[in-house]
């Protein structure tokens, strides 16, 4: 996938300029209708008002495919974060992991946004970036985008990014999200990562705000039982799942100065060596698509792997 196929983004800069071109015909008709030539004046006080739009428009696309030429598309970025970096061979995936670290400490908070009004691949990358940096003031704008699931693709990485947070404050959008779309049986969104992330947050704080969820004939349930047919996955695998990618951010995160809040070097170092542990054997016993259906869950009853860090 190369810059190409954002190039569909220029007609926002086309319609800009049809649009000044509209006002100056409106100007040539309005004179027609009164008997009166639009003066050289006038043209010339509209004529910077177009230029300067055109211009605008210009820079702003120019830095945003400068963005996504940086940050999206190396490497293929935008489709490799998130569950395919499980199938990824250990140096394949260090040396991503590496390299993700390090843009998501190069960013900025300005680019970061820039990313997150783009489209889906923007939103992904963006996404995963501040997971990585641990950058909490992007939390209610991660909680809004996820809960008006505008688009696909994009949803589990919010999922992840507020579960790496880690604090209180990020089970509010995840509850929301789930109080809304587990009442729509028809919709197959995001609905596993959310609730995989707030079984994750529950463990690590010691809260139970999942449990609304998953009670007997609860929206889960529901959701799960109605139209269309879903995986009847058990929810500890899902929050496996997400643990795992929480722990691929971790391993991201030592290559970035700005470290998360309650992760020291040295938790964070122990949570990676078991992460490299865990993927090894479960690689071994499943090949390289290792997928949430494979339920790390049944993996560990069966005695093949020590499962995916909580902590």
């Amino acid at each position: 996938m190369t810059l190409l196929s954002w190039e569909f983004d220029r007609r926002q800069v086309k319609l800009l300029r049809a649009a000044s071109t509209v006002v100056l015909r409106c100007a040539v008709l309005i004179g027609t209708e009164t008997g009166r030539r639009p003066t050289r004046s006038l043209v010339r006080r509209l004529r910077p008002y177009e230029d300067a739009a055109m211009h605008a428009a210009d820079d702003d696309e120019a830095e945003r495919l400068e963005l996504i030429r940086r940050y999206v598309t190396p490497d293929r970025r935008y489709l490799r974060v998130g569950g395919a970096l499980v199938g990824m061979r250990q140096r394949e995936r260090a040396k991503f992991l590496r390299n993700l670290g390090e843009a998501a400490d190069e960013i900025s908070p300005r680019e970061l946004g820039m990313l997150f009004d783009g489209g889906w691949r923007e939103r992904k990358t963006a996404a995963w970036l501040v997971a990585v940096a641990g950058r909490t003031e992007f939390r209610q704008r991660l909680g809004e985008l996820l809960l008006a699931s505008e688009g696909p693709y994009a949803g589990q990485a919010y999922c992840v990014a507020l579960a790496t947070f880690g604090r209180s404050a990020d089970g509010a959008p995840l509850v929301a999200y789930l109080d809304r779309y587990l009442r729509r049986p028809d919709l197959y969104y995001d609905q596993e990562a959310a609730l995989g992330a707030l079984l994750l947050l529950d463990a690590r704080l010691g809260t139970d705000h999942a449990a609304c969820f998953l009670a007997t004939n609860g929206l889960w349930q529901q959701w799960i039982d109605g139209p269309p047919s879903k995986k009847r996955e058990t929810p500890d695998s899902y929050r496996e799942f997400i643990g795992l990618l929480c722990a691929f951010a971790d391993a991201a995160a030592q290559h970035c100065s700005t470290t998360r809040r309650g992760v020291t070097a040295g938790s964070q170092s122990a949570r990676v060596q078991r992460l490299r542990t865990a993927v090894t054997i479960h690689t071994i016993h499943h090949g390289k698509s290792g997928t949430p259906a494979c339920t790390w869950l049944t993996c560990r009853r069966q005695g093949r792997t020590t499962g995916v860090p909580d902590q």
